[in-house]
């Protein structure tokens, strides 16, 4: 752990890199990436396999990043993840078929895999209370850019300036400069071991975490909830083209939904430290759940704006108490572990959201599709319930 003195700059340095990073990546896809695969060619069981191209990535990274950050240090990790937001954005400028999308999607997930866990067990070093109020605070710093994104995409999209999406895609590539550049700033907080307890350690950590029965159950509602929302800004642009809403408005709802996100998350993380975990993971699956059952039945923009907020702050209950009570439940020699798993958890829900949706949407249409989503957040709330002993 670093000095009292130094925390507050790295601290705010990761807090300022998570928010020009997460703005270049959300706006790659946010709402961009779906009108992009339509403009391809794609149809809705494509859209949703293209959406969650980047996210497979982090299925089979977030973990190994989040160990070997343990082992190798954090800092390094960072810089890794900042050259990939740096350089994924331009790729897309050559994109002409949907494989190549696919492509560059998977190497663009590379970048958000390893920033998450290895940021969340960054703040943890830092930090030994009170780490639902800080990472609370740095996922709202992330969100500034989340809530950024979709309205600048829907802006530089309606302007077909450059070709429709060659504009957003050269914003999104120097904005990810930026954070490349911040990560060379941030300084180092842990003794890295040598090569050969690396291998050792990383190999004992991911067993560790894997034959704990609470990070996995409290990894279950995280992946939950991104299912769900991969589901949602996949498909809401479709939906909002469905129903006549303007692209520009688009942006507009979906940045109001991550502005509740952002909101309301580091309150949660603060009520959640004081009254325990279990209460808000609980009820932020049931807001969810209750919102995601209201959607197909919007037809104008007041009714899905109401919607969305919902959304939003079911989200926010619900995971602003998943990473810090997995950085409680994880010994300090396997936090980065225990993080990278409930990131890669996470994904796997994230990834198989939009094909799920994708693949009932296109056979069934939109309130089948959302009723399935729903029920299977019901499903994991009655696992945690029943399961999480913490």
């Amino acid at each position: 752990m670093e000095t009292r003195r130094e925390l507050p700059r790295n601290f705010l340095l990761l807090c300022f890199m998570g928010a020009f990073a997460i703005f270049s990546s959300t706006m790659s896809k946010s709402p961009t990436l779906s009108w992009f695969s339509k403009f391809l060619g794609a149809n809705d069981f494509e859209i949703g396999l293209i959406a969650a191209a980047s996210t497979v990535t982090g299925i089979f990274v977030n973990v190994m990043a989040g160990s070997l950050s343990d082992v190798y240090g954090r800092r390094k990790m960072l810089i890794v993840s900042g050259l990939i937001f740096a350089s994924a954005p331009f790729l897309y400028l050559s994109v002409t078929e949907i494989w190549q999308l696919i492509l560059f999607r998977i190497y663009h997930g590379f970048a958000t895999a390893i920033f998450m866990p290895v940021s969340l067990a960054y703040i943890a070093d830092m930090f030994s209370s009170h780490r639902g109020e800080f990472m609370g605070v740095f996922s709202s710093s992330t969100m500034i850019g989340r809530l950024l994104a979709p309205v600048a995409a829907g802006f530089l999209v309606s302007i077909n300036f450059l070709a429709p999406f060659q504009l957003a895609y050269l914003v999104c590539g120097i904005v990810g400069l930026i954070a490349m550049f911040s990560s060379f700033r941030i300084k180092p907080v842990a003794r890295r071991e040598t090569i050969e307890e690396s291998k050792t350690n990383v190999i004992k950590g991911l067993k560790t975490v894997v034959k704990n029965i609470n990070i996995i159950v409290v990894s279950s509602a995280e992946a939950a909830t991104y299912f769900s929302m991969g589901a949602i800004e996949t498909f809401m642009p479709i939906y909002s083209d469905i129903i006549g809403i303007e692209k520009w408005v688009t942006g507009l709802l979906m940045s109001l939904q991550i502005l509740t996100i952002a909101l309301f998350r580091p309150i949660a993380g603060l009520l959640s430290d004081r009254y325990g975990r279990k209460l808000f993971i609980i009820a932020g699956l049931v807001v969810s759940a209750v919102s995601l059952l209201l959607f197909p039945f919007t037809n104008n923009f007041l009714g899905l704006l109401l919607v969305m907020i919902m959304y939003g702050f079911g989200v926010s209950l619900t995971t602003s108490s998943t990473s810090p009570l997995i950085s409680e439940i994880s010994s300090k020699t396997t936090l980065g572990s225990g993080i990278g798993a409930l990131e890669t958890i996470k994904d796997i829900g994230h990834a198989t959201g939009p094909i799920a949706a994708g693949f009932f949407i296109e056979i069934l249409g939109f309130f089948p599709a959302f009723l399935i989503i729903t029920l299977i957040l019901i499903l994991t709330l009655i696992t945690i319930y029943g399961k999480l002993k913490v």
